[in-house]
């Protein structure tokens, strides 16, 4: 007993070890990064998270700077990118660039190229215009010399005038492109810039930035359930944000710090985080929250709460973001490349557009000092709709009211249009066909007709170029208006050069400014991951591996595998259902490893302990057993126990006739020789059914099919062992008379029988016998020996014949009382399987069967025509021989109604 309770103890300690194992690997870099790749292996098993389509991302790619030039680009250009993504309809524009330091000056390049040029001309062609005048004066006599003096004065005093306002335009062309971008972002709307949150003080940071910043950009409806304090790097030790005149036009801001685990791998980030008592939501969160309705933000334990949040298609709920146990967000990465995820386009496409439209306004002021455009109606409008809406967006940026921007982008899209429409119209045409009038007309001069020849061929080159340019900018602007219209802009360096690279669960190499996206689509589509602390994962390893201990401790070794495979598969599984049905992630491998540690010490164990066991059990077995049913005795030794069991089973008995006279015919080693070869393949045919020897009598076998291993089709093996030792003694016989090892061919006459019998072990401990006893074994002895009788070699019971099956032809015979059995028992030849047998013996038994209904109706003449068919068909067949002699003698002794026939010898 107390060995037991040692061995128990003992078991029982193994989980215990291995859980306090893997709970020290869970503190291990190593064992972590284990789990993480195990975790990105789930992702990609893990259906993917559906893309919004409202996330565009500009990107500062290859194309953007082969055309504009290196990255960081003067700020006037992303501000003017953001008028055109204001009039497109962009949504939403976030900055993925850091403008945390000023820039130098720019140049107003719409000041440099479109009203400088104009004033210049204005001024100039004014003094042109005062100067010419004066002289027109002098010398018509309107003017006296003695006051021309006076005149020249004025015409100095108005000269210096121009001047003036020449030299303050030329002044503004140096632009602080800082409060350009900022102007542009408020007549946006909705632009986002970043802010830095440092884990160390910046010496660099300007304090008048941090508290601009914490005054505009911090979250101000925000509530904090005190647990959710306390977080490591929840706080910030410092804070660089974008420069105050650019996030001064902003509508908000957020932090773009990433959390790269100890591997490498990007795979989580904070949604919210602390500086000097203020919270600011990450680059994303913040405009995502004004995608929301502005909800208030709780941070609780373990989860935000969006509350009272609008979700797109007009819901509003109370949206609960789950954190892992870090108190971190998991995100749900798309399972594609950075391109091959979300929308792009490529930033040089805004470039493009304002490239072309400078190129096609300059031809079109061409064409306006020409006259061209003034010729027909309507016309005119072409460049005051221009010049309106550049003066709509002049007013909106020195401060006006962005609502006016409605009426900018209407002008505009009017401009366009009619432009369009009137390159493409008769315009064209007109002028040359006036130009043709003029140089057919003999008014004109020879000397001015040179001129409008010119001019005739400069107008076709002018309109075409003007036309591919305003067919070029409609189809851009077609393009920018799919692309743009309602989108969640997200703006980044994507360009080779850029370093702005990480690593996420599916690609090696992925543009972090896609961690933006990612987000946001992660919290819309509300398919959020959690990672649950390690030690949850402990925990279970060690309920698991003391409950599995418990199921396979007394269990044997295979089957202990089995279960033990079975329970690792089971956890597996959970564990991998469980993640990809509710996305939170329990370290997998910890209990998996644990458990499969514990039960390979257990089932070693085993092994040792029952080594010697099976070893006397297969020596005690194995000359009456099959490999087989050795192999599954040792799986469970208790079978193999003294004491028997009743079971339904079937016997079967075989003897060789007239083996007496054989064996007188022969010395005894010859005997020996004869008897164990045909021995040796008479049971290699039962052993390869499953059969069990029970033992051998001289030349008499008794087997048995069903036990100690049970088998449903016990009664279907007996039959087909019957028919194979009946094929295999042709060849043995054969073989015997060809080499003189038997004087005579060695026939086996079999009796088979299904029923209830008592099975196990029978002796004492010492020397036991696995046999098997009762009347149906009994009946089984008593058939081989009808087979006399009938002159046939294999005879089985109805009820073997029911479960054998249909696979088999069988010949009815007689019920009969063998000696011992009162009950008479209906008699069936096996023959041979039906697949195998041919045409003469089916038609031979179809006329036997058909005698035997005959004799059975007592037409005693018509039955022995059948029968003597029968043994045309079948020379020497011995059941047909007997129901001959038995139909002649019931002729003169007619039986006292249906016979049962008792045969009186064994």
């Amino acid at each position: 007993m107390a060995a037991k309770r040692s061995k128990w103890a003992f078991e029982f300690l193994i989980p215990v070890l291995v859980a306090g194992v893997f709970t020290l690997l869970n503190l291990l870099a190593p064992y972590k990064g284990a789990e993480r790749r195990l975790y990105d292996l789930l992702l990609h098993v893990k259906p993917a998270v559906p893309e919004r389509p409202e996330f565009l991302f500009l990107d500062i790619d290859d194309t953007a700077i082969a055309q504009v030039g290196q990255f960081p680009w003067s700020r006037d250009l992303m501000a003017e990118g953001l008028i055109l993504l204001r009039e497109m309809g962009a949504a939403y524009a976030v900055f993925d660039i850091e403008y945390v330091d000023p820039s130098p000056p720019g140049v107003n390049r719409r000041l440099l190229e479109e009203e400088i040029p104009e004033l210049f001309a204005r001024e100039f062609d004014e003094i042109k215009r005062n100067v010419e005048g004066l002289f027109a004066a002098l010398a018509a006599g309107t003017v006296a010399m003695r006051d021309a003096e006076d005149y020249v004065q004025d015409l100095a005093a108005l000269t210096d005038m121009s001047r003036d306002v020449l030299l303050g335009k030329v002044r503004e062309i140096a632009r602080d492109n800082d409060a350009y971008l900022g102007a542009a972002a408020r007549l946006f709307g909705k632009a986002y810039f970043t802010v830095n949150l440092l884990p160390e003080a910046d010496p660099f940071a300007v304090e008048e930035f941090k508290l601009f910043a914490q005054e505009r950009v911090a979250l101000q409806k925000l509530e904090v359930d005190p647990r959710f304090r306390g977080a490591e790097s929840f706080a910030a030790e410092d804070l660089r944000p974008a420069i105050p005149p650019v996030l001064g036009g902003g509508a908000g801001a957020g932090f773009v710090n990433v959390i790269v685990d100890s591997d490498g791998v990007r795979r989580r980030i904070d949604l919210v985080r602390e500086y000097g008592g203020r919270h600011f939501a990450q680059l994303t969160f913040a405009p995502l929250l004004d995608w929301l309705g502005r909800p208030v933000v709780r941070l609780e334990p373990g989860r935000i709460v969006l509350l009272g949040a609008h979700l797109p298609g007009g819901e509003t709920t109370d949206l609960v973001i789950p954190l892992s146990h870090d108190r971190r967000f998991l995100i749900n990465w798309p399972r594609k490349s950075y391109l091959n995820s979300f929308r792009h386009l490529s930033y040089y496409e805004l470039v493009l557009h304002r490239r072309l439209e400078q190129n096609l306004v300059h031809n079109l002021e061409v064409m306006d000092e020409a006259g061209y455009l003034e010729l027909f109606q309507g016309g005119y409008r072409l460049m005051d709709a221009h010049r309106y809406a550049e003066g709509i967006l002049a007013e909106v940026l020195e401060g006006g009211d962005p609502v006016g921007m409605g009426d900018y982008t209407e002008a505009r899209t009017a401009f366009f249009r009619d432009t369009l429409e009137y390159l493409q119209g008769p315009a064209e045409a007109e002028i040359l066909g006036r130009l043709e009038t003029i140089l057919a007309s003999p008014e004109v001069p020879e000397s001015d007709k040179a001129q409008y020849r010119e001019i005739r061929e400069q107008v076709p080159e002018l309109f075409a170029a003007t036309r591919e340019l305003a067919r070029r900018l409609a189809e851009v602007r077609s393009r920018l208006g799919e692309s743009l219209h309602g989108s969640f802009c997200i703006i980044g360096w994507t360009g080779t050069s850029t370093t702005d690279i990480g690593v996420n669960p599916f690609e090696g190499q992925y543009m972090n400014v896609g961690t933006h996206a990612a987000i946001a689509n992660t919290i819309l589509a509300q398919r959020f991951l959690v990672e649950l602390p390690w030690w949850y994962a402990t925990v279970l390893a060690l309920v698991v591996a003391l409950v599995g201990t418990f199921v396979v401790r007394r269990r044997d070794p295979v089957p202990s595998i089995l279960w033990a495979l079975g329970f690792v598969a089971a956890l597996l599984i959970a564990g991998v259902g469980f993640f990809l049905v509710s996305g939170r992630y329990l370290n997998v491998l910890t209990p998996v490893l644990a458990v499969s540690l514990t039960f390979i010490a257990l089932i070693v164990v085993k092994f040792v302990a029952i080594g010697r066991e099976k070893s006397h059990l297969r020596n005690m077995f194995s000359h009456y057993l099959s490999n087989e049913v050795i192999n599954e005795l040792l799986s469970d030794p208790d079978k193999a126990g003294l004491g028997g069991d009743e079971k339904h089973l079937t016997a079967m008995f075989t003897d060789i006739r007239g083996f007496s006279t054989i064996s007188e015919m022969l010395r005894p080693p010859e005997l020996v020789t004869l008897l164990n070869a045909y021995l040796t393949e008479m049971s290699n045919i039962i052993q390869e059914l499953k059969g069990t020897i029970d033992k051998y009598e001289g030349d008499a076998i008794i087997a048995f099919f069903g036990a100690p291993v049970v088998f449903a089709d016990h009664a279907l093996r007996a039959c087909l062992a019957a028919l194979r030792m009946k094929k295999a003694e042709r060849q043995l016989n054969e073989r015997f008379v060809k080499e003189g090892l038997s004087p005579t061919p060695l026939l086996t006459r079999i009796g088979i029988n299904t029923g209830a019998m008592v099975v196990g072990n029978m002796g004492s401990e010492q020397k036991m016998d696995y046999t098997i006893m009762g009347n149906a074994v009994n009946l089984a002895a008593r058939l081989e020996g009808v087979n006399k009788q009938y002159g046939t070699w294999i005879l089985a019971a109805e009820t073997t014949r029911k479960e054998a099956g249909e696979g088999f032809v069988a010949r009815q015979m007689d019920p009969v009382k063998v000696v011992g059995i009162e009950k008479p028992v209906r008699l069936y030849e096996i023959v041979d399987e039906k697949d195998q047998s041919d045409s003469v013996t089916l038609e031979a038994l179809e006329l036997f069967h058909r005698g035997q209904a005959l004799y059975e109706e007592r037409r005693w003449d018509e039955a022995i025509g059948c029968f003597q068919k029968v043994r045309k068909l079948l020379p020497g067949d011995g059941p047909s021989e007997v129901f001959i002699k038995r139909c002649q003698k019931y002729k003169s002794e007619v039986p006292q109604g249906f016979p049962v026939f008792r045969m009186d010898v064994k």
